[in-house]
């Protein structure tokens, strides 16, 4: 399974959720440990109705290295599956908004339009960091992660040479990343 993880970026195509169906719906059930994180805790549950395997990490600390426990590391693996998972409140993937987003990310890299445009992905030389797909919809692009959403994309991902991060369009704080 360690392989699986370390594979993941390379496989922008193939891989675990290549054959994920962007119009299909499904959902996570979570174990019955875990527990919704939110930025403050006064503030309501993001994407209340919707549920999620648990989280590896903290929103805080939002990378799986490799060198964490094989439980950990799987648990990272489940965990972006459900982020690119489709739920039936999320608006349908339109491929050609997706296109035009991904055209705007060229200077970063690499992009691509993956799942009818659930996921925009971009392959970098290096400089991914769990910061860099929300600063660069919002320098590139001039949207918002929530304008991305109301288009049907889920996630947008940067990877390079040893990292790679999904950072949701449902919730702002959440981003996982995972480094060889």
């Amino acid at each position: 399974m360690l392989a699986l993880l370390l594979l993941i970026p390379a496989c922008d195509k193939g891989g675990p959720l290549a054959n994920l169906d962007a119009s299909a719906t499904w959902a996570v059930v979570p174990a019955a440990s875990s527990t919704i994180v939110t930025s403050r805790p006064d503030a309501a549950p993001p994407d209340a109705g919707r549920t999620m395997p648990p989280r590896p990490v903290p929103t805080t600390s939002p990378t799986v290295l490799i060198t964490m426990p094989m439980e950990t590391q799987l648990q990272a693996i489940q965990y972006m599956a459900a982020m690119q998972a489709p739920q039936p409140s999320d608006a349908p993937a339109d491929p050609d908004y997706g296109k035009t987003i991904a055209d705007a990310l060229r200077p970063l890299g690499q992009p691509d339009v993956i799942s009818s445009g659930r996921l925009i992905a971009v392959k970098m030389e290096k400089g991914c960091d769990a910061t860099l797909p929300r600063q660069s919809i919002a320098r590139y692009t001039g949207a918002t992660l929530g304008v991305l959403l109301a288009h049907g994309v889920l996630v947008v991902r940067c990877s390079d040479h040893q990292v790679q991060c999904l950072q949701s369009t449902r919730d702002a704080d959440d981003v996982l990343c995972t480094r060889k």
